[in-house]
């Protein structure tokens, strides 16, 4: 990897948490070794190591970091310390922000990252959602290009700690003009994020690293061309039969805000193949039914919100109308068509779903109908 002469305009921030307060049963392997790696793929690459800072727990031997780089602890007063005190005042314009570890989405569906003291009682944990607006806005003063990369799961069942709803917000000033954010998160909301423990990495920071020693050194600075690389290795990855060690979603939010599912999209500008015929409106009418019992889809302006969550193929494809149940019916009916799309169209519900319960029997419906996509 080799960022070129912008290379001493770069700060980075690695975070790997292995060990949590809460016990063995929360432990990891691989987060601190892969944000080790991605230090060393950083100051390989021409970043001046003093401009690199690893978060970890626990502290490695000194010997596995390149001289130079700065380590400290993952506690949420150092994470916080770091991000809302020290970054802000730094001067590069370019900041990559990697993060490997425990993570959930909370009861307001923001994403979560635990700090390494978290405990099942005491479960502090990071609020994404809120921090990326503080670093978009002009309480940063710099780095008006981030890559923020996110290899933790999203799940929002947390067996280890209490079911608490999020309270940790961050200020955010105005929006800085001509900053861009981009964000990949190695899984959808509701997703696990899949740990390789014996090859001591994840497969999403394993996948992103093996793009970023290729001969291609603009991935870093071309993001939109990063997740398109990321798309292709991981179709790869299910074609060769790796399917129980792909991850099912690769999410992405893009420097204008826009997010969604982007693994397994056919590439841009071919038409979607041919799929199987229509299935029966004995299997059809139970999504339906299931995905207007969800106030979030029944109500049209939530419901035009979650469907512009899909690839702009699939929503610009949809029949509108006027009526909840016939609207609902053509937006299923076209996302059998698009390989794909039924789950894109889950995981955007996924997404604003308040009822778990009712979330449970979409799924349960989808997943009746993944013979017809």
């Amino acid at each position: 990897m080799d960022l070129g002469p912008d290379s001493r305009d770069v700060q980075v921030l690695g975070v790997g948490i292995d060990r949590y307060a809460g016990g063995s049963d929360w432990s990891l392997v691989g987060p601190v070794d892969d944000a080790i790696r991605f230090a060393r793929r950083f100051v390989d690459g021409g970043v001046p190591p003093e401009q690199v800072t690893l978060l970890l727990a626990p502290e490695p031997d000194p010997s596995a970091v390149p001289p130079g780089v700065v380590v400290r602890a993952a506690d949420r007063a150092t994470v916080r310390d770091v991000l809302l005190r020290e970054l802000p005042t730094r001067p590069q314009s370019t900041l990559y922000v990697v993060w490997g570890g425990h993570g959930y989405v909370d009861t307001g569906r923001h994403r979560r990252l635990y700090y390494a003291d978290a405990t099942a009682t005491d479960a502090g944990s990071l609020d994404l959602d809120s921090m990326l607006a503080t670093f978009a806005s002009d309480l940063v003063r710099s780095f008006d290009r981030q890559l923020w990369i996110v290899d933790a799961c999203q799940s929002h069942d947390r067996p280890h700690a209490l079911r608490t709803p999020g309270n940790e917000t961050f200020p955010a000033g105005e929006p800085a003009a001509g900053r861009t954010q981009d964000v990949l998160f190695a899984a959808g909301v509701g997703q696990a994020a899949a740990n390789l423990r014996v090859r001591r990495t994840g497969l999403f920071s394993r996948e992103v690293l093996r793009l970023l020693e290729s001969d291609d050194p603009d991935l870093l600075g071309d993001p939109a061309r990063l997740v398109a690389a990321l798309r292709d290795r991981f179709a790869e990855l299910r074609a060769t039969g790796l399917t129980g060690q792909t991850p099912t979603y690769l999410w992405y939010r893009n420097a204008l805000g826009d997010e969604g599912l982007v693994l397994g999209r056919p590439p841009a500008g071919q038409p979607a193949p041919p799929t199987s015929p229509s299935p029966p409106p004995s299997l059809l009418g139970p999504l339906v039914d299931a995905l207007l019992a969800m106030p979030e889809f029944l109500r049209p302006n939530d419901r035009e919100e979650i469907l512009s969550l899909l690839r702009g193929q699939v929503y610009a494809a949809i029949r509108r109308s006027s009526a909840a149940r016939a609207d609902t019916i053509s937006v299923v009916r076209t996302c059998l068509r698009y390989p794909g799309a039924l789950a894109e169209l889950v995981e955007a519900v996924r997404f604003f779903a308040s009822d778990d319960v009712a979330m449970a029997q979409v799924e349960e419906s989808a997943a009746r109908l993944v013979p017809y996509t």
